[in-house]
């Protein structure tokens, strides 16, 4: 299915936003930007019965105990234009393992993405989409979430609008240095998740207070007292961001920042170094610590001593070897990219699949510093070895873009409550080894894109929601491997190949999924097994092959939206051409997601939906060839923060790296009506834009 995508120039931004501001000629202080805004969507947006995309944010996911990512196929109810929200009835699921408590929910307007093709042709949905647009570049890209507290003594527009603008399209066009740029990008990122929590948490904290106001029950009050902590722990941890991001605005300002906090010695060295990573203790104890981390290096390679993980990265090259003393934590703040043949090493020889617990006490841990979004990200060849990586305080552990990644004797441990973290995401063209290793606990061990090599060499998969999580075309060697008591699935594969043989032939089908609980029956080319394999415990199944429920791949959706804008942006983007209502991007349910037998429990589809689903197949495949993006790229809505401007959590819709597929080459004909299409839906916006402005 097809949904609406902008891409616009910073001026053309900059003259939306400001027209939307303008506020009759007035200064308009922080406390009435919302009230401008619900001005201008009560004139623009349809009050009711468009349908279109929901994609959750991950906050509403872990509110709900789905797994993230979640796409959602609806129609609009009701605008509810004074809170800038919408009454979303929910027809389709993109996921059949996910059942929402109801089939009409309550969703924010910034996180719909309105379908090209209507049921009723009558509505103006191009007007609806670019609207909504302007309205999540604002609130995710400029609106900060600090502005709400701020004073009314100024003009907001004046002082904050063309340096936010700006600021975005720095960190979009890469003008700033790569590590630069992931800070800032972290802590925006960090703020709107902040954010989207604080407003759940207050949100609880208000319905009880209502309900409960004459209830004296101890319980619910040490319940109330724990979420007022949270809530002043995220504020404090709010006001800490503001103060950087307000620094880091002011281009004259960033590059003192950017010495005082991260230094001008690091990636000097010409030769590649070891980084010995030291603790506290006697003589004999690090005379015994040294001798060990002697005999598991290169005797040639110079050494350099820090007292901290932290230490050694703010100050090493990508190709470094990194020694970690054993039995110790080290919390970092990492901001790049892990490549260059590099690793992480253990001192230290306990094996996680043999003893968990004193593996645990004798090998280091690495875990995140604050609440961020991925704990490390590799994009080329790397090891990481006698390594337990925390990630309980991140939404994504390990994302790996590309390369050669080795992982030995290393533990991944998520959150046992959580339905949205994920431990490994690789995203494509990757070969991953994970030698006696353990993960367990998260909603979804390792996720893998199609085009990757995957070796479990007497590794252990235990206690996740699904084990392993893969596309087709992705090969994966289990060797006395072992994948246990999963509470949904050990490994399931994604088969879109499949989907598309069967796409006329299987519409009668009640079900899209094999389930194989004997691994030595499972007869496809992605698996190799070898030597004594364990599946059991896996409540929904050992092996299941799904065919065609979920869409494919997008390896944005693991990132937040501000680093998405960061790595695909063009560095002339600038200065092309804005296409005012663009090309639409093409979204898949299945070949017959339109069929409510195939639906879940909460997934009611309209007879008028279900009659008009074969004309819109029809329709995406023919505009197959142009579907794509202002960059002549093609722009898939697939399956997967944070992370971005921001954990904003709404529906990407361009392919990032590992994910872009080659466009063909339209004819002229279809060249021309497309322009003049373009042309078309401009002048109607324009005039659009003219009416509000006369009643303004």
């Amino acid at each position: 299915m097809d949904v609406y995508e902008f891409k616009k120039t910073y001026l053309t931004r900059l003259l939306e936003t400001s027209n939307v501001l303008n506020g009759g000629g007035a200064s308009i202080p922080a406390s009435a930007i919302r009230s401008e805004w619900i001005n201008f969507v009560e004139v623009a947006v349809e009050p009711t019965g468009w349908q279109a995309l929901w994609k959750a944010s991950r906050p509403v996911c872990e509110q709900l105990c789905v797994k993230y990512p979640l796409v959602v196929l609806g129609t609009v109810d009701q605008v509810l234009f004074d809170e800038l929200k919408a009454t979303f009835l929910i027809e389709a699921i993109l996921d059949d393992d996910v059942h929402l408590p109801e089939d009409k929910i309550t969703v924010d307007l910034e996180e719909l993405w309105p379908l090209r093709e209507q049921n009723n042709p009558a509505l103006n949905v191009n007007i609806t989409a670019d609207c909504i647009d302007k309205l999540r570049f604002f609130y995710q890209h400029l609106w900060m979430p600090w502005d709400i507290d701020s004073e009314d003594d100024h003009s907001w527009v004046a002082k904050h609008l063309d340096s936010r603008i700006r600021f975005s399209y720095d960190l979009k066009n890469k003008t700033m240095s790569r590590q630069l740029s992931s800070h800032a990008l972290a802590l925006l990122a960090e703020s709107r998740y902040i954010q989207r929590k604080r407003e759940l948490l207050e949100l609880e904290l208000g319905e009880e207070d209502q309900d409960d106001e004459d209830d004296a029950d101890n319980e619910t009050s040490l319940v109330a007292d724990n979420r007022a902590g949270e809530l002043l722990q995220l504020n404090l941890r709010l006001n800490t961001i503001k103060n950087e991001i307000s620094i880091l605005e002011n281009p004259v300002m960033r590059s003192v920042f950017e010495k005082l906090r991260f230094g001008n010695e690091k990636g000097k060295e010409s030769t590649r170094m070891a980084y010995i990573v030291t603790q506290a203790g006697t003589i004999d104890e690090q005379l015994r610590y040294l001798a060990d981390a002697k005999a598991m290096m290169d005797q040639k390679m110079l050494v350099k001593m820090c007292d901290s993980l932290q230490h050694a990265l703010d100050y090493c090259s990508p190709d470094s070897v990194v020694y970690l003393p054993p039995g110790t934590r080290q919390d970092i703040k990492f901001l790049e990219y892990l490549n260059n043949d590099g690793s992480f090493r253990g001192v230290s020889e306990s094996l996680f699949t043999e003893d968990f617990d004193e593996a645990s006490k004798k090998n280091p841990v690495i875990a995140s510093k604050d609440d961020d979004s991925v704990l490390l990200t590799i994009d080329g060849d790397f090891t990481l070895e006698n390594i337990k990586l925390d990630c309980s305080n991140v939404r994504t552990g390990v994302v790996i873009k590309k390369g050669n990644v080795t992982f030995r004797n290393c533990c991944f441990t998520g959150d046992p409550s959580s339905s949205t973290k994920q431990g490994i995401v690789i995203f494509g063209n990757c070969n991953i080894t994970f030698d006696r290793c353990l993960i367990k606990e998260f909603a979804t061990g390792i996720y893998s894109n199609h085009d990757c090599t995957i070796s479990l060499l007497d590794t252990t998969i235990s206690h996740c929601m699904t084990g392993l999580e893969m596309l087709d075309q992705c090969r994966v060697l289990f060797r006395s491997t072992k994948v246990l008591s999963c509470t949904q699935y050990g490994v399931l594969l994604e088969d879109f190949n499949d989907a598309e043989d069967n796409h006329h032939s299987d519409n009668q089908s009640g079900s899209s999924s094999q389930i194989f609980e004997d691994f030595n029956t499972v007869e496809r080319e992605e698996f190799t097994f070898d030597g004594n394999c364990e599946f059991r415990g896996n409540v929904k199944g050992n092996f299941v092959i799904r065919k065609g429920c979920t869409d494919r791949f997008n390896s944005s959706c693991f990132v937040d939206e501000d680093e998405r804008s960061a790595d695909s942006a063009d560095p002339d983007d600038s200065q092309q051409e804005e296409l005012p209502v663009c090309n639409a991007t093409n979204v898949s349910f299945s070949a017959d997601f339109l069929d409510t037998t195939n639906l879940s429990s909460t997934k009611h589809a309209s007879n008028k939906l279900a009659n008009d689903g074969s004309n819109h197949r029809h329709s995406a495949e023919s505009n197959e060839d142009r579907s794509t993006s202002d960059t002549g790229v093609s722009s898939s809505l697939t399956h997967t923060d944070d992370e971005s401007l921001g954990e904003n959590e709404t529906i990407d819709v361009q392919e990032i790296k590992g994910n872009k597929y080659l466009v063909k080459q339209a004819s002229e004909s279809e060249q021309e009506s497309t322009e003049e299409s373009i042309e078309n839906q401009s002048d109607q916006i324009i005039e659009i834009e003219d009416t509000i402005i006369e009643i303004d």
